[in-house]
C-alpha cells in the first residue's frame, strides 16, 4: 500500500513530504528498521550512529518532527544549523532557538529535540503541550497561578522571588501593568487598599481576582491581548520552580483533561 504525507512549508502551503511502501507489522510492533533511509540534515541524532543498536522508535519521529516545527515557525531556519556540521550538530546535540521567540514553543521544541531519545515527548504528551492550550485555558492556568500563596502573598512576598521575576518580566508587556490597565477598572479593583502591587504577583493576583469575582468586568478585558507574553514567562518561571507539578497546578497537564 502507497502512503503519501503532505507537510506545510513556511507559508502554510501543503508540500509533499514523504512517500513509501507500508507494512504489517507483528502484534505490539510499532516500526520496522529495514535499511538506513532519510534525508540530509532530517534525521534524529541516533539514527547518525547505525553501531548505537537503538534504531528507529517513535521517539526517532519526535526529534524530527521537532525540527520540522522550529523550521516552520522561523520561517526556514533549522535548529542545529546549516551545512556540513548541521548532521554533526545534531548528532552532538548542539542548537540553537534563537530564530524563536514564543517562549513556549520553544520549551516544547526543545524538548522533541532533545539528544536523548528517552527524555523526548511521547505524542500524547506533545499533543498535550501548553503550546496547544487554547486561550481559554490559557487564562485558566494564570488564574490558578494567582491563587497560589506566592501570589495570594504578593503584598509581603520573599525579596529573592521578586528579584527572579522583575528579570523575568525585564522587557516584557506587562512591566509596569497597572498603566495599562483601564483607570476605572484599576481603580474598582484596588481603590484606595492599593492591594496589587506593580510587579508580577500582583498581576498575577488581580487576573485571579477579576476573574473570580468581577466576572463581567472580566468578559470585557482581553488579558492575553493585552498581555501577549505573559502566559509564556509566567508557564517557564513556574516550571523552572517546579509550580506546574503541584497538585492545584498538575492536572492542567494531564492528557485526559485536555479531552
Amino acid at each position: 500500500m502507497l502512503y503519501i504525507i503532505f507537510s506545510p512549508d513556511v507559508t502554510g502551503r501543503a508540500r509533499l513530504a514523504d512517500f513509501g511502501i507500508s507494512r504489517q507489522l507483528n502484534v505490539e510492533q510499532t516500526t520496522l528498521h529495514t535499511s538506513s533511509a532519510g534525508t540530509k540534515c532530517w534525521k534524529a541524532s541516533e539514527t547518525l550512529d547505525e553501531d548505537s543498536g537503538i534504531g528507529y522508535k517513535r521517539s526517532t519521529d519526535i526529534q524530527v518532527a521537532g525540527m520540522l516545527m522550529y523550521y516552520i515557525i522561523s520561517g526556514g531556519h533549522h535548529p542545529f544549523g546549516k551545512g556540513i556540521h548541521c548532521e554533526m550538530n545534531i548528532f552532538q546535540g548542539k542548537y540553537t532557538l534563537e530564530h524563536v521567540d514564543d517562549e513556549v514553543a520553544k520549551d516544547l521544541i526543545e524538548w522533541m529535540i532533545n539528544k536523548d531519545p528517552a527524555k523526548r515527548p511521547k505524542v500524547g504528551d506533545t499533543l498535550a503541550h501548553p503550546y496547544f492550550w487554547p486561550e481559554e485555558r490559557r487564562v485558566e492556568y494564570l488564574r490558578k497561578i494567582g491563587n497560589e500563596k506566592e501570589a495570594e502573598n504578593c503584598r509581603k512576598a520573599e525579596p529573592e522571588l521578586l528579584h527572579a521575576l522583575d528579570q523575568c518580566a525585564e522587557g516584557r508587556s506587562f512591566t509596569k501593568w497597572k498603566s495599562k490597565i483601564p483607570p476605572e477598572l484599576m481603580e474598582k479593583l484596588d481603590g484606595k487598599k492599593k492591594a496589587y502591587p506593580d510587579n508580577t504577583l500582583g498581576l498575577l493576583r488581580f487576573i485571579r481576582n477579576l476573574h473570580e469575582h468581577y466576572t463581567e468586568d472580566a468578559d470585557c478585558v482581553d488579558i492575553m491581548k493585552m498581555f501577549p507574553d505573559l502566559f509564556g514567562c509566567v508557564y517557564k518561571f513556574a516550571k523552572k520552580r517546579d509550580w506546574n507539578s503541584r497538585s492545584s497546578l498538575k492536572k492542567m497537564f494531564d492528557r485526559e483533561d485536555l479531552r
